[in-house]
């Protein structure tokens, strides 16, 4: 199968995409000759003289799994070369050609090495999302022009001359319920942010969103809790760094959102634990206490921690 187009495999409630040309041969699952094995195949199929296990795509990607009967009417996308055919049952196809506005961007390391090795990229195709795969053996060629958001900026400046102070839900647990970001990090509060889920990612990164033209991640250490592939979030957007590879990360934040610049009232605070992902902890003109979130410090502790057992 060859052309300019997307192959968009259902999986139940979501899609995922395939490289047209990374697929050789559609067939309907009622050609499946069952053979469970341990390896999670449910059947295997014939195809170019060769013998194709077939695997479930939704299990394998530790998502709910297509219908497994033979007469479930789904389809089997056969991907590969020669020599490592590999057959993914799915619930429903469809062919997309890749129209101009179509955005594809590369996964930012920050989603963790399982899910870079499952997913090549991520495609904006008009009013939806879908996780480009990268299934064992495919090697894709002349892809289409790829089109990012803008540079990505450097660490925020030590001088904070104004924060924004929030609460969050999504940061890791803390004795102080008020955090603040500097003005200088934060690019917008965005109302109504809708979230991809990346099956096998780093378990702080909830999914990943649009934002300019560039993917980016949405921090929310309560994992999956908050994973929920139609929800629609309120985040705070702020500049990313090279490290991540990510032009912009979002963090959900709670309604009340205030912008405070430091004064002479503002005193550290000594009396409580400054949270490993802080820089300081403050009492603010004598009335709360918030912690300066150092951002860098908070996603690169946990990326490093996740190279560690990968």
């Amino acid at each position: 199968m060859t052309g300019d187009a997307f192959v968009c495999c259902g999986v139940g409630e979501e899609q995922y995409a395939l490289r047209a040309m990374d697929v050789r041969q559609i067939v309907r699952s009622e050609r499946i000759r069952e053979a469970a094995s341990a390896d999670g195949r449910v059947g295997v199929l014939e195809f170019a003289g060769a013998i194709v296990p077939v695997f479930p795509l939704g299990r394998a990607l530790g998502r709910p799994a297509a219908r497994v009967s033979t007469a479930s009417g789904g389809h089997v996308v056969v991907t590969g070369g020669d020599r490592d055919l590999i057959g993914w049952l799915v619930d429903g196809i469809e062919r997309t050609p890749i129209g101009d506005d179509c955005v594809i961007a590369p996964l930012p390391p920050i989603v963790g090495p399982r899910a870079a090795r499952w997913f090549s990229a991520i495609v904006r195709d008009r009013d939806r999302s879908m996780l480009l795969l990268a299934p064992r053996g495919a090697q894709p060629a002349n892809r289409p022009r790829v089109r990012v958001g803008a540079a990505v900026p450097g660490p925020a400046d030590r001088c904070v001359p104004a924060v924004i102070v929030f609460g969050s839900p999504a940061l890791p647990p803390a004795d102080v319920a008020r955090f603040a970001l500097s003005c200088r990090r934060v690019v917008a509060v965005a109302q109504d942010l809708s979230l991809t889920i990346v099956p096998g990612s780093a378990r702080h990164v909830a999914g990943l969103a649009w934002w300019r033209d560039a993917v980016m991640p949405v921090i929310d250490f309560r994992g999956a809790i908050a994973s929920d592939a139609g929800g629609r979030r309120r985040c705070l957007v702020a500049r990313g760094s090279e490290r991540w590879g990510a032009a912009y990360v979002a963090l959900p934040v709670d309604a009340d959102l205030v912008m405070h610049r430091p004064s002479a009232e503002d005193r550290v605070s000594v009396d409580v634990a400054c949270p490993r992902f802080a820089s300081g902890v403050f009492d603010v003109g004598g009335t709360h206490r918030m912690a300066l979130l150092d951002l860098d410090a908070l996603l690169t502790g946990e990326s490093a921690a996740i190279e560690e057992v990968a």
